[in-house]
């Protein structure tokens, strides 16, 4: 299995015990979990409180006579037991799709891009803002940092240039955080389709281990 596994592009962790990979997985969060039902508590594992700690993919290793076992479970995937490599394959393949998309959605991928032009607009006053750095940035929100503190619930209307591309992004939301420092946290409004179709193939052009 590690072989497999390694193979795909993982880099691989094993823990022998529930307690000693709940430790790993507070540690930092895995792409991929797989579950053998043969560990006592294991396949209960997949249904972790904390989306921190949640690995974005869990698949459960199940023995075919013990199938039920999985009902209830928050498993993406299931290998019988017993399987071959190629279907161990296969199954991890599976899992690309799932990865990619959480970390598309839920990743911050740090940037450096200048705006082309940031507006604020709080308590009926609308202002430029200029020198705004995007730090990060994820489809869900950015991170920006202005030469000002940014206040909380402010409208931002933000517009930029994809790197390495001819394609100019306008993007609008809200301050959910913000700190004397300049940095902010932008909550993003609903992305209009095409907006979001840009924004999904740029992410995605920064997922380079799934690629």
């Amino acid at each position: 299995m590690k072989a497999v596994l390694e193979s795909h592009g993982f880099r691989v962790a094993k823990a022998m015990d529930v307690a000693s990979a709940e430790t790993l997985c507070r540690s930092e969060r895995f792409d991929l979990a797989v579950y053998d039902q043969h560990v006592a508590g294991a396949l209960d594992m997949a249904g972790m409180k904390s989306s921190s700690s949640r690995p974005r993919v869990a698949v459960g290793l199940v023995h075919a006579m013990q199938i039920r076992d999985v009902v209830g479970k928050r498993l993406h995937l299931v290998l019988r037991r017993p399987f071959t490599e190629g279907e161990l394959s296969k199954t991890v393949k599976a899992a690309y799709g799932p990865i990619a998309a959480d970390r598309r959605l839920n990743c911050r991928h740090e940037v450096n891009l200048n705006a082309d032009s940031c507006t604020l607009l709080h308590r009926g006053e609308l202002r430029v803002l200029t020198a705004v750095v995007i730090v990060n940035f994820s489809l869900t929100g950015t991170c920006l940092q202005s030469r000002e503190m940014l206040p909380q619930t402010a409208r931002i209307h933000l517009s930029f240039v994809i790197p390495g591309e001819e394609v100019a992004l306008r993007v609008a939301g809200t301050v959910i955080w913000a700190h004397a420092s300049g940095r902010g946290g932008i909550k993003f409004n609903q992305l209009d389709f095409e907006t979001q179709r840009k924004l999904e193939d740029w992410l995605d052009s920064m997922l380079s281990a799934f690629g």
